[in-house]
């Protein structure tokens, strides 16, 4: 159907590339570029300026694309009506999900709803929360999930679980033989954190703040954009970090790492689904309505 002429439009127009478009796609480019020419010959405008430094939407492009992508959500807003009478469902489903719940908390949950759902394609994007909340926002994505409430007026946040951030070190730390640690001593080793824009370090930094502890408080060795990077950093350090329980499920199992017991400091946060305020897409309604029934934590 003509809607896919749509996308290509759409697609150059957040790449301002044709090129990068065509890869995007999956289309070569010289077809790109027939799309977008048969679209300016039906519509009697001019939608991208071609030249040397690249491709620049025009100001009557950037109006018409507020259009195609009603059109688009329209399109399948009835595709996916006329899905529900056949109780067979395609499409397509862009997530952004913060670090934590990408690698470990939804792909267990994406694997048995493509498995019921298999004319549904579904991409996943990981990221942290700052950048997650600006794919949304610039309609990139489809649906974001992300560790707390960061209170975007634009977004919606709705709660699917909680986590509880953990402190960790190696298990031949010299802190790992103790039963219970004072925040005293946290504060003799280096800290590894995630980076700025992550919820993680947000909540942790704002629950340390409620018991009077602030960043000049404690050495920061080196902060990291990952889980994955800060886990396999504390195996060749003697720095303490805190990380999602879900992230540390092999380690604990392996003993390759140890959770501290800190009586004083309990970090829990909640898990929370964010869509752009108004209506949702029907595959996006679908798989939120199949989390609500089955997901647990």
């Amino acid at each position: 159907m003509s809607d896919f002429r749509l996308k290509v439009f759409l697609e150059v127009r957040r790449q301002l590339s044709f090129s990068k478009a065509a890869q995007l796609l999956f289309i070569t480019q010289p077809a790109v570029s027939r799309h977008i020419h048969t679209l300016e010959e039906e519509l009697g405008i001019t939608l991208f300026q071609r030249t040397r430094q690249g491709v620049t939407i025009t100001p009557e492009g950037e109006i018409y694309a507020e259009y195609a992508e009603e059109i688009l959500r329209l399109y399948e807003k009835g595709k996916f009506c006329a899905d529900q009478f056949r109780n067979v469902y395609s499409g397509s489903l862009n997530i952004g999900a913060s670090t934590t719940i990408a690698q470990y908390i939804l792909p267990e949950y994406l694997a048995a709803f493509i498995h019921e759902n298999q004319g549904i394609h579904v991409s996943l994007i990981s990221g942290n929360t700052e950048e997650i909340e600006h794919l949304l926002t610039e309609k990139k994505i489809d649906i974001g999930f992300i560790e707390g409430l960061s209170g975007n007026p634009q977004l919606r946040y709705s709660g699917i679980g909680k986590d509880e951030l953990v402190c960790v070190v190696r298990s031949g730390h010299p802190l790992a033989e103790k039963d219970s640690c004072s925040t005293a001593d946290l504060f003799s080793y280096p800290w590894v954190l995630r980076e700025q824009g992550s919820g993680s370090l947000e909540v942790l930094l704002s629950e340390l703040k409620s018991h009077n502890i602030s960043r000049k408080d404690f050495v920061t060795e080196a902060y990291l954009g990952s889980t994955e990077s800060i886990k396999s950093y504390l195996s060749f350090s003697d720095c303490i970090s805190f990380v999602s329980v879900f992230s540390v499920k092999d380690e604990l199992l392996y003993q390759k790492l140890k959770i501290l017991d800190i009586p004083e400091i309990e970090i829990h946060r909640k898990l929370c689904s964010v869509e752009l305020h108004g209506e949702q897409s029907g595959i996006a309604k679908r798989f939120l309505d199949y989390l609500a029934h089955n997901i647990k934590l």
